[in-house]
Formats: structure tokens, sequence, C-alpha cells
């Protein structure tokens, strides 16, 4: 399965933290990293993943750039949308990987995605989901359509997640043609089509960290990088941001447990001091 990742030169860095924690935390993943460049070919990132990654040359433009690594995928192929912006920081991978094998079995053209985060206040109230409307993986994991008061709008497009490509293809194609900003991309409308269907775990399977906030390279992500051996791109200074996404409970000797908030802050803390001092 191609996993299409929207990155550009200035920003290959992020790419490559980004796929490498996925290489290390989702390790069985059958994933070919499909990653767009401009000018100069990543010839070391090549020589690192091998196989498992293929560079197309594009435009610099977000639009033509996306278009053109979705332009030889049919519409009904599934891929697996992942930003350069969101890295993996922990993952149940078990579940994540039965929810591929569940894509793959998928022959309803009408399902067309399937996230692999779940944070409030979305998918967590009955508002937000269709209980009537369920999916099981092997195992019994529950993923319920998801269902918004506005039916047509896509709340989730920079999330992770196994998509058709006509979802990616269709949300660019209505974007408009000048050669906009990644933030401007927040407010540009992103619509399904009536009788789309998208799901969500019914418990959170991810926790990803930003890379950046506003041109600086988060203090979270900079962690990660000294954690995944990387050197912390030296165009970039780091901001105080520290911005994960998603929540997972603690696992020790296969027992699973939740710490009360303020020891999850102090842990977070510690973490964050032990980080700088490296």
């Amino acid at each position: 399965m191609k996993a299409v990742v929207l990155t550009w030169d200035k920003y290959m860095p992020f790419a490559d933290h980004t796929i490498q924690t996925y290489e290390k935390l989702w390790r069985n993943n059958y994933f070919t990293y499909r990653v767009p460049y401009n000018d100069n070919y990543p010839q070391s990132i090549k020589k690192k993943y091998g196989d498992k990654i293929e560079f197309i040359k594009t435009e610099s433009p977000i639009k033509a750039t996306v278009l053109t690594l979705l332009q030889d995928l049919d519409d009904n192929e599934w891929i697996y949308w992942c930003m350069d912006d969101r890295y993996l920081a922990r993952i149940r991978d078990r579940e994540a990987q039965e929810i591929y094998n569940l894509v793959k079995t998928i022959e309803d053209p009408q399902i067309c995605s399937f996230l692999v985060i779940a944070t409030k206040p979305y998918f967590h109230t009955d508002k937000f989901l269709k209980k009537d409307s369920k999916l099981l993986t092997n195992s019994g994991l529950v993923l319920y359509e998801t269902v918004f008061s506005n039916g047509r709008v896509m709340k989730s497009a920079w999330r992770p997640q196994f998509v058709r490509v006509k979802v990616i293809r269709r949300m660019f194609e209505s974007f408009p043609d000048y050669n906009f900003k990644a933030a401007e991309m927040n407010d540009f409308p992103k619509e399904k089509l009536e009788g789309e269907k998208f799901y969500v775990p019914e418990k959170n399977l991810v926790i990803v960290g930003e890379s950046t906030h506003r041109g600086e390279l988060t203090e979270n992500c900079a962690s990660s990088f000294k954690k995944m051996g990387l050197e912390i791109p030296a165009n970039f200074t780091v901001t105080k941001k520290y911005m994960l996404q998603g929540y997972l409970p603690y696992k020790v000797a296969g027992l699973e447990f939740t710490l009360p908030v303020k020891m999850q802050k102090f842990i977070t803390s510690v973490n964050r001091w032990y980080w700088r001092q490296k």
C-alpha cells in the first residue's frame, strides 16, 4: 500500500523523521512511502529506506504536488495519508494492523476512510458517531461511522488515515490554483459526497506529534529527532511549544493503566527537561 507523505524540499528532514517513526514503531507495516521532491533528489534518504520509499518529482505548489503524487493511482485505490507534520509518537500497532487488514477486504466503494486517531471532542460522543453503523476487525475492534451536523463536511482531512485516492484527489482539485500556503488549507472547503462513509475506531490507536508550529520546530519534535538519532535541521529554531495529539494508556508487563492527570503532566515535564539536556 502507498503511504503518501506530503512534504517539500525544505521540509524533507521532517518527512525522513516521520517515516522513521513509522518504521520504528509500526514495524510490520506494509507501506511503500511515496514522497515528493522538487529540485534535489534525496539520494541519502533513498539509500536509507531502499524499496520502502519512492520519490516523485513534482512542482512546488501544494496542489500540483498532491495531484502529481496521485496521478497514476486509481480513484478507488486505498492509500495511507500522512503529512510530514504528523509524526508517530506511540501506536497500538496490532490494532492498527487489523484496520489495514480490514481495509484490504472492503468491497463497498462508499466506504472511503478509516482514521487511526480518535481525539476529543470529536468521535467520543453519540453526537458524532452512528452507533448503528459499525464495522469489526477480526479481534473485535469496533469502528463507528462518523457524522457531523453538516454531513457533507470532511473534518479529518489532515489526520493520519487509510483513505481512498478519490477523496484526497477531489479535495485538492477543489482548492484554488494560486500558490497558497499550507496554513490556508484549513479554511478551504472539504466535502464528502452523499453516501460516503468515514469510520473511526472506538478507542484511540496512536499518539501523533506536530513537527512545526508557525515555521518553528516544536520541542516535542526536537526531542523525537534526538531519540531517533537524527540531526535537528540547522535552518529551524526550536520553540517551547509541545504539541501531541491523542492519548494512550501506559502498559507494563501486559497490563494497561491510566495515570492521574497531575502525574501525566509531571512525567511530561521530566521528559521535556531530560531531552533539553541532550
